[in-house]
């Protein structure tokens, strides 16, 4: 048997995780994809555990999601991943989720970086002694994932977030889907009422217990930009477009 970085599941859509207009959230997007990613590696025998002995663990860095139609409560889809590419220190693990039927709800990219646990130092490629099983020929119908700028002269201050232990995961920072749940609280209900089609996540600055985000957003029409900020650096930004 050929091994391969493929990596599929079954997920429905809960009607927790789901928005006013039973529509899932981002929040719950990312976090479907995150859970995947952990999946996918612990399947080939290395887990969050297996990782933290060798010294490893992948934080992610960026997040790009292109939107065909947004999942519904209830609906049963299926998430696939694979190992797209290594780019320099940058790892690429691309998704697609796909409804019962087969049509193409969404597709993502996302960028990691094996990070040390305890140093929280970056590790190079070479330093990693796992396997890896890249496909690049394969890549998903996603935006790349970029960096975004906003500079808070641009933008108006709307909220600040104090860090609680809900926030936090297995690695004792603000688990990534927080990010996306912070930024739509930012926007104006009109707004979040529309469809979402596109949504771009940064992860600059690790965020822990008792710390406090300073939220600044932009929009312009039907797209908006939203920063976090910690002890006046980015901590976060985020970009969403609608429909």
């Amino acid at each position: 048997m050929v091994k391969t970085s493929w990596y599929e599941e079954p997920v429905q859509i809960r009607f927790c995780d789901c928005d006013p207009q039973h529509r899932i959230k981002p929040s719950a997007l990312c976090r479907i994809l995150a859970d995947l990613a952990g999946v996918a590696f612990a399947a080939r025998g290395m887990d969050h555990a297996y990782l933290w002995e060798h010294g490893y663990v992948f934080l992610l860095s960026r997040v790009g999601i292109r939107i065909f139609r947004i999942p519904q409560a209830d609906e049963m889809i299926t998430v696939s991943t694979w190992e797209r590419e290594v780019r320099r220190a940058e790892y690429l693990r691309d998704f697609e989720l796909h409804s019962a039927d087969g049509e193409l709800l969404a597709a993502a990219t996302t960028s990691w970086m094996l990070v040390n646990p305890e140093t929280r130092q970056i590790l190079r490629p070479s330093e990693f002694d796992g396997e890896l099983l890249p496909m690049p020929e394969r890549k998903a119908d996603a935006p790349e994932c970029v960096r975004l700028r906003l500079k808070e002269a641009d933008a108006g201050q709307t909220d600040s977030r104090k860090i609680y232990y809900s926030h936090l995961d297995g690695n004792g920072h603000v688990y990534n889907a927080v990010y996306a749940d912070l930024a739509m609280d930012a926007l104006p209900r009109d707004l979040l009422e529309r469809p979402l089609r596109e949504l771009q996540l940064n992860f600059c600055r690790e965020a822990m217990l008792d710390d406090r985000i300073d939220i600044y957003r932009q929009i312009q029409e039907h797209q908006a930009l939203v920063k976090g900020t910690l002890d006046g650096k980015d901590c976060f930004l985020c970009q969403m477009i609608y429909e």
